[in-house]
């Protein structure tokens, strides 16, 4: 947060981005983690990906990347007023501790209360800020064709000040409110223009997926099944299922449509190693340190396919293309053909940034297509691919494919496994290890510079590749890690509990946090044009 507030745009981007789903997610966001609680209580944002601010991420489109983490609530903790059917007078009786907008005084504090004589008091809340005690709800501002309900700013002006940890006594409930008003009334700005922008389009099939994803999510942490859900939001917020799922399907689409414009704004920003030197140097003691990370050197080997295999698929892949010819939808013959996780899904890949993949072949293809004409079937060492370019930005395309692969046989898989073990058993030290890469590697993007990765932290590596190096010391090697139709070894060259950001070992994620910031700088800069031309009615008197 510290880059941010230093650039001056810290408070803006909060409200773009922790807003988008945060505030319509108050409903469910009491069931994200742990025990039920009686009421939701406020939610914590979680972190963009590999951010050291809050960011604009590419992929947080969901409410997974909104906040998901709940305190427990207690008595003395009353919960949020949030956008369902009961008045704001039920919620624990919040209503009548609550503070109108037109109290002369800050939020009124409230004694800790309820902790054993052997723990030390909590620190003091805010009560719930309520805008009109007793109503059920209102309308706080029209934006465009927008609304923004009291209920909706109550919740986040209560989560701001929360998070703030400033005294309760100290707050000034009006500055507060006018504040987290404006912040809202940016963020459905940033959705008006998105939902206006023809290239822009949310399908159903990604929204309900994502639903899906989420309520699992729900039952997965909770440990309870479907129908105790159920039962439990009749029971605690007076929401039925269907009411549940509209509020979250509503977040999911608004925050779909504002991420895909901010993904334009993304893929449009160029920065060169200027740029990323001045970045640095200006905010090199803002960036925080990496976490548990490793120096790796990899070593992949891939088994020779057998024909057979190798013509099954490519009979199968020629089936696609027949059909693609004879004018069949890429989205459906994708999800009968296809072989890759996104088939299901008509084959969407998203958004592919130029130079983000070891695939030479495949990201050769995709730049080289043009929009809305699917390729002839080409071979990668995961199979046999057919792609179609939907858009283009700039340094990015958006994909979808057909894959079919050609796997080796077990047989082959354990003879595979087997010569890396010898390999690593035989491999003494680093220049060993390079100079087996150098000769032998399949892995292009590594095998000139002897499989050298550079640093990684854990999260940046699939699952499998983490569990294989997690207990490794360094200059030790892995057991051999299964990735597709390869193998490979890893050998840690060294290990960091924690270590400080350098442009030599991490000039990729140096200049990937300096486009997101000139992104969010570019954007919250369009947002203040965009509110000037924007129909916006505060109808919250006394500010």
């Amino acid at each position: 947060m510290r880059i941010m507030e230093n650039m001056g745009i810290g408070r803006g981007l909060r409200a773009i981005v922790f807003t988008a789903c945060a505030v319509a997610a108050l409903a469910f966001a009491g069931f994200a983690q742990g025990p039920l609680p009686a009421k939701p209580a406020p939610a914590e944002p979680a972190p963009a990906k590999a951010a050291p601010t809050e960011t604009i991420p590419v992929n947080a489109s969901s409410p997974e990347a909104a906040p998901v983490k709940a305190k427990a609530a207690s008595a003395e903790s009353a919960a949020p007023p949030k956008p369902a059917p009961a008045p704001a007078s039920a919620a624990g009786g919040a209503a009548a501790d609550s503070i109108a907008i037109d109290a002369e005084n800050g939020v009124d504090g409230g004694e800790g209360g309820g902790a054993l004589a052997a723990e030390p008091p909590p620190p003091p809340r805010p009560k719930p800020i309520v805008l009109q005690p007793g109503r059920l709800d209102g309308i706080a501002a029209v934006v465009g064709d927008e609304i923004i309900l009291s209920s909706e700013l109550e919740a986040y002006a209560y989560m701001r000040a929360t998070a703030s940890g400033a005294d309760p006594e100290s707050i000034d409930a009006k500055k507060l409110i006018r504040d987290c008003l404006s912040d809202l009334i940016d963020n459905k700005v940033l959705l008006v223009r998105a939902m206006g922008d023809s290239a822009i389009h949310v399908r159903n099939d990604e929204v309900e997926s994502m639903l899906n994803n989420h309520i699992n999510m729900i039952l997965r942490q909770n440990n309870i099944t479907a129908e105790q859900l159920e039962a439990q939001l009749l029971i605690q917020q007076g929401l039925s299922i269907a009411r549940f799922k509209a509020e979250i399907r509503r977040a999911i689409r608004e925050q779909l449509y504002k991420q895909k414009l901010q993904q334009g704004y993304y893929f449009s920003i160029k920065a060169n190693r200027r740029d990323v030197e001045r970045f640095y140097a200006q905010y090199a003691d803002s960036l925080p340190e990496i976490g548990e990370s490793f120096e790796l050197l990899k070593l992949s080997l891939r088994p020779l396919t057998q024909d057979s295999v190798r013509q099954a698929a490519f009979d199968k892949i020629r089936a696609a293309k027949r059909e693609l010819d004879a004018g069949g939808g890429f989205e459906e013959i994708a999800k009968k053909y296809s072989e890759s996780p996104e088939g299901a899904s008509g084959g969407d890949l998203g958004y592919l940034a130029k130079g983000s993949t070891t695939e030479l072949a495949f990201e050769e293809r995709a730049f080289s297509l043009p929009v809305g004409r699917a390729s002839e079937p080409f071979e990668t060492r995961l199979g046999y691919h057919i792609i179609i370019v939907e858009e283009k930005r700039d340094m990015s395309v958006k994909l979808r494919q057909i894959l079919v692969r050609h796997a080796p046989t077990e047989r082959q898989r354990e003879a595979l496994a087997a010569r890396l073990d010898s390999l690593r058993a035989a491999i003494k030290d680093r220049a060993g290890f390079e100079a087996a890469a150098k000769e032998m590697s399949v892995d292009n993007a590594t095998r000139a510079r002897g499989g050298d990765l550079g640093w990684v932290t854990l999260l940046e590596v699939p699952s499998a590749v983490r569990d294989a190096v997690r207990g490794l010391e360094a200059g030790q090697i892995s057991a051999p890690v299964s990735e597709g139709n390869e193998y490979s070894i890893y050998m840690v060259s060294q290990r960091a509990d924690s270590r400080r950001l350098t442009l030599e070992n991490d000039y990729a994620l140096i200049a990937e946090k300096a486009r997101d910031i000139f992104a969010q700088q570019r954007i919250l800069d369009d947002v203040k044009k965009w509110r000037e031309k924007v129909f916006v009615d505060i109808r919250v008197l006394g500010l």
